[in-house]
Formats: structure tokens, C-alpha cells, sequence
């Protein structure tokens, strides 16, 4: 696909539903909604506090790719950050400004293309981008664009999709591809959903199947991340993330997160320090913490 169609659908698509927006059903962007959208992050997904604790944000200039509905950002700006976020669609950056006024907090979120950023040189102590460039179809410009944004010795906090994971080896590439060859069994998706398995996401699944018979690796990984009409997704191993930010000093580079919601019942019943276990050993998240040297 051409990088601009591919990043106009990308934009378009995230405009449609900011990350976590569908976390919640209170008063869309009212001050309920947003806690509501905090509790449920943070609990399925501990290891991002844990994460962001790894930085001490007092004083520093901060700059964020990718905010989402503005829950880290609200958690930056309480641990002192001097706050901007950046957003590749309208979507996401009004519900983050919404966010920050609803808790009267400093900081300012913008629209812009993390490929061609509006910053001077050397303008942040610390870039933060969590499950965002692997969303980015010309990701080697964000990344360039980032370095030199940052300060000497900045640092950079990033989250990419992993290779080496449970989610992308087991469940994409395996059970969900022998799962499409049964969905057009007369019950199917009735049973899938059953033991655990959202209809509509199996429905939509089901009408793409009749709509493409053939996809490439690239599309039905795309299609299996962030719903299935996602644009474009990609994911890293180590040596590939470390590639990616190769211009940068590498500090950790580390994996988390076993999604237990996508095993039904069977990872409903999973003790939870199991599910940490397997986070860290083949998890989703790929956490890159480096240093612009």
C-alpha cells in the first residue's frame, strides 16, 4: 500500500475511535468517562504505570506521539511533566485537550504528523509513545524526527507490537487464521462468542473473509491487532526494534503483557501472576526505554 493512502486511512481511522475510547459507555469525554477509561487501562494493563514510573518527569518538557484520550498524559503531567501531546488525528487530540480541561491541568495537545514534527531542535528532555509507531507507516522518518527533537541525553520511552509474543505467533498467526476457515459454519459464531469472543468483531471478521479470500501476512496482521478494520500495524523482535531506534542508545529492551481476554474463558481463570509471567516472557508489548547519546 502507498505510504500517504496508507497514513490518510490510519488518520481516518483513529479519528473514528481514539485508543480506549470504547473502554467506557458513561457521558462520552465527561469526567466519569475518562476515569472510567483510567480504571480499566490500568488494570488490564498494570505494566504501563510500572513503566512510566521508570522516568522521573519533574520539570522535564515531554513530549508525547500518539495520546490517545489523554489517560498517560494526565499521569505524566500528575508526576510534574511539562506536557504536549501529538496527535495524527482530530479525534484523539480533542478528546486529550477535552481530558486535560476537565482535570484543569497544564499541558497542550496538538494535531500533527509525528514524520514532519513542529518543534526546533533539541526541544524535549523525554519522548513517550506508547503502542504508536508501529502504527506509523513511514516510521523511520518519526523516529529520525524524534532524535532530533530530543536533547542530549534525552531519553525515549516507546511501546511497539512484539514479534516473539503469544499474541502475534499463537493467536494471529495460527488460531485466528484456522478460526476465519470455520467462521462460515452454520453456529460458529454463536459458539465463539459463547465461550468468550466478541460477535461483532467475529461478524466483521466473517464479511472481510467474503469480501478478500487473499490477504497478505502485512494485512491480516493489521486486521488482528486494533480491531478489524485496522489500517496498518507492524510488529518488532528485539533485534528489529533495536534496528528501528538504532541512532539512539538502547538502556532495556523488554517485553510484557499476556492479554488474557482474547483466550475466553480459559483466560478468565488464569491466575493473574501466571498472566504476568507469560507477559514477560512472550508478551504483546515490546518496551524500549533509550537515550539520544
Amino acid at each position: 500500500m502507498d505510504s500517504v493512502l496508507a497514513q490518510a486511512r490510519v488518520r481516518k481511522y483513529w479519528g473514528d475511535k481514539p485508543c480506549d475510547s470504547d473502554l467506557s459507555d458513561r457521558d462520552r469525554l465527561s469526567r466519569e468517562y475518562f476515569l472510567d477509561i483510567e480504571r480499566w487501562r490500568y488494570e488490564l494493563q498494570p505494566h504501563i504505570l510500572e513503566i512510566i514510573s521508570r522516568i522521573d518527569w519533574r520539570g522535564k518538557r515531554v513530549l508525547e506521539i500518539g495520546s490517545g484520550v489523554g489517560t498517560d498524559a494526565r499521569n505524566i503531567i500528575g508526576r510534574g511533566g511539562v506536557y504536549t501531546g501529538i496527535n495524527v488525528d482530530r479525534g484523539s487530540t480533542e478528546a486529550t485537550s477535552q481530558a486535560l480541561r476537565v482535570f484543569s491541568l497544564a499541558g497542550a495537545a496538538l494535531q500533527c504528523d509525528a514524520t514532519s514534527l513542529d518543534f526546533p531542535d533539541s526541544t524535549f528532555d523525554v519522548v513517550y509513545s506508547f503502542g504508536v509507531l508501529h502504527h506509523i507507516p513511514e516510521v523511520e522518518k518519526a523516529v529520525a524526527e524524534i532524535r532530533r527533537v530530543l536533547k542530549p541525553g534525552g531519553e525515549l520511552l516507546v511501546m511497539l507490537y512484539n514479534r516473539a509474543s503469544i499474541n502475534y505467533v499463537v493467536e494471529i498467526m495460527f488460531m485466528r487464521k484456522l478460526g476465519l476457515s470455520v467462521l462460515s459454519v452454520p453456529g460458529a459464531v454463536s459458539l465463539l462468542q459463547r465461550i468468550g469472543f466478541p460477535r461483532e468483531k467475529l461478524e466483521r471478521h466473517k464479511q472481510l473473509r467474503r469480501q478478500q479470500k487473499r490477504m497478505t501476512d502485512e494485512e491480516w496482521l493489521s486486521r488482528n491487532t486494533d480491531g478489524p478494520d485496522n489500517p496498518y500495524s507492524r510488529v518488532y523482535s528485539a533485534a528489529e526494534a533495536a534496528e528501528l531506534l538504532g541512532a539512539f542508545q538502547i538502556i532495556d529492551n523488554k517485553v510484557d503483557f499476556f492479554d488474557h481476554r482474547h483466550w475466553g474463558v480459559l483466560g478468565r481463570v488464569l491466575p493473574r501472576n501466571l498472566r504476568r509471567a507469560l507477559g514477560r516472557l512472550w508478551g504483546w508489548h515490546r518496551i524500549v526505554h533509550a537515550k539520544k547519546v
